[in-house]
């Protein structure tokens, strides 16, 4: 199974039956992961590849965008349970091959395929190994990297991975390099738009604790003459607002409309996390013309900073305002 096993797939002939496993499916949507999903499987489904999506939520959704879904009764956090509802759709459907992603559909995918014989791959969205320990603290933080290898340190016949630091955390917890391949995913940039920036600075993501938003604000208290943006919904939202300084503006939710709007118009677009996988907000983001500051090791144009490191997101944001081009 190559690197380019999809690209492989003629347009005009099914070439294969693909079973894909995941915790959640669009309308559902929780983060970038679902929307990697779709994007993967809206293609295949273009080149005629016969395939179905195995997913939490709602029985009564049948399908989106004409992509057939059966949707488990279940949380996604009990996907991991799910034994018996993938083994009867794969008995019934025959796939050539299952396609799942990590957390909470790898487990029960790997035992259906080994089970009933078929090659399956597992894509990897994010591995958070140690970070978990800085996001859960020392008792649930090793819990989770417990789960965390539970989950996907498998005999997977191929792991896909979306960047090259990514791989490498993964390796560390001990996923064997040889039958890893990093693919990174992309955006649909016609979607978005380069506007006339103005200076502000623009997040984009759950209000979640991994998302670093703590030092973001931080960062806003002594840059109080630039205007942040945060969109999103979460947890930590009133909290958040509590400690946050007149220059931090909390939108909430917004439509597609109004958030590739404030993608076209932001100078800046941070993303502090301490922990992410690939952060598909940031390809959204350069996608837009965005300069960009994250915590996220990938190849752009922007600066790097360190987790937890308010002093750099600072100096960082600082000169990319004074020095608009």
């Amino acid at each position: 199974m190559s690197k380019n096993i999809y690209s492989l797939i003629n347009k005009d002939r099914v070439y294969m039956k693909i079973l894909f496993t995941h915790e959640l499916f669009p309308p559902d949507i929780a983060g970038g992961g679902e929307v990697t999903v779709y994007e993967i499987v809206k293609r295949l489904k273009e080149r005629n590849v016969d395939l179905i999506v195995l997913c939490s939520g709602n029985p009564k959704i049948k399908e989106y965008k004409g992509i057939e879904t059966f949707r488990l009764p279940v949380n996604r956090y009990l996907f991991n349970f799910a034994f018996h509802w993938i083994y009867r759709y794969a008995k019934k459907f025959k796939p050539d091959l299952i396609h799942t992603n990590n957390y909470n559909a790898c487990f029960p995918s790997y035992v259906v395929a080994k089970t009933i014989k078929r090659p399956i791959l597992c894509h990897i969205h994010e591995v958070y190994n140690e970070k978990w320990l800085k996001m859960r603290g020392p008792i649930f933080g090793t819990f989770s990297r417990i789960v965390e290898r539970l989950q996907v340190r498998h005999d997977f016949d191929k792991f896909i991975f979306f960047s090259s630091f990514m791989r490498d955390s993964a390796v560390r917890i001990g996923i064997p390099k040889e039958r890893t391949e990093v693919i990174k995913p992309g955006v649909n940039w016609k979607k978005f738009k380069v506007g006339k920036k103005e200076p502000f600075v623009l997040f984009v993501g759950n209000l979640i604790k991994r998302k670093g938003l703590d030092y973001l604000i931080e960062a806003a208290k002594r840059l109080n003459n630039v205007e942040f943006l945060i969109v999103g919904r979460g947890p930590e939202r009133n909290r958040l607002e509590k400690i946050a300084t007149p220059n931090v503006k909390f939108l909430g939710y917004v439509p597609t409309e109004t958030l590739i709007d404030l993608y076209s118009r932001a100078l800046v677009f941070c993303l502090p996390s301490i922990g992410e996988g690939f952060g598909i907000v940031l390809l959204e983001a350069m996608a837009s013309g965005c300069a960009i500051v994250s915590t996220i090791p990938l190849d752009y144009e922007g600066f790097k900073v360190g987790m937890g490191n308010v002093d750099q997101l600072v100096d960082s944001i600082d000169w990319l305002i004074k020095n608009q081009k």
